[in-house]
């Protein structure tokens, strides 16, 4: 299959009939298996990549490929949808997915049935202020901030904490948290750990490969699409609307993302 033949344009077209008929289905029509590592990711959503460049081949040439077809791997694959401007989620070898797809799966902390979307909080409040936050910041810098983000998304009946997520995000391969000496942060607590990042101000920020990936302008949207997608998945979207407003995001970026216009949360 000659991968050149496709067109950003067709693989719309093939994102669009994914979206009509959901994965499920998109999958079995066109005879494909479901990604376990390469996947597209538009407007904050995972498209299983192989399967959209057969299908945008199709809207290209008139040739709609199976999986049979292909040549050269899922990396010939990422490389040509990377050309076209599209972003393609994948890890090193034998992984289940790459950074984004790590959103998708992160535990949350739940409590009488509703999950917490605090760490997607924090998360994006990092990512958006990546160039103004340069490196690990304290937590005395950023608590009265991510407070006030945070208590909106709140699941319990008190406020949220923000050193709740400050370290319970350290698990994670965005985040870093700075511990000090001869606390060991695989055995210490989430209470010791969090009572430390107010006590001893610890510093956290994101990991330096996420850094990295934020100075391509088209990573950087996805992934703050992604994160904006989970807070309305696990909150609403008119919770997720006003915090990307909060955060200085524009509105065509919300309506993008979590549908409709102004009042895309109502």
């Amino acid at each position: 299959m000659d991968l050149s033949a496709i067109t950003r344009p067709a693989v719309l077209s093939a994102i669009e009939e994914f979206d009509a008929l959901g994965q499920e289905e998109f999958l079995r029509t066109r005879s494909y298996a479901e990604a376990r590592n390469f996947r597209l990711v538009y407007r904050g959503r995972f498209y299983d990549s192989k399967a959209i460049a057969g299908v945008a081949h199709g809207y290209a040439t008139g040739h709609f490929c199976d999986s049979s077809e292909f040549s050269g791997g899922l990396a010939t694959v990422s490389d040509c949808l990377t050309a076209l401007g599209f972003v393609v989620d994948h890890g090193g070898k034998h992984a289940r997915g790459g950074l984004l797809w790590d959103l998708e799966t992160t535990q949350v902390f739940k409590m009488g049935g509703r999950s917490a979307a605090y760490k997607f909080v924090v998360l994006l409040w990092a990512v958006k202020g990546a160039d103004r936050h340069l490196g690990l910041v304290r937590f005395s810098d950023a608590r009265k901030e991510l407070a006030a983000l945070l208590a909106p998304f709140a699941v319990a009946k008190s406020a949220p904490n923000p050193a709740d997520p400050w370290v319970a995000l350290r698990g994670s391969g965005w985040w870093e948290l700075e511990v000090p000496s001869g606390i060991d942060p695989a055995e210490a607590s989430h209470q010791e750990l969090s009572a430390l990042a107010v006590r001893q101000d610890l510093r956290a920020g994101l990991a330096g490969v996420v850094q990295c990936k934020l100075q391509a302008a088209v990573w950087r949207e996805e992934a703050e699409a992604v994160l904006l997608r989970r807070i309305a998945t696990l909150s609403s979207p008119a919770r997720a609307y006003d915090l990307m407003k909060s955060l200085g995001s524009s509105a065509n970026f919300g309506a993008g993302v979590l549908g409709g216009g102004e009042d895309a949360g109502t």
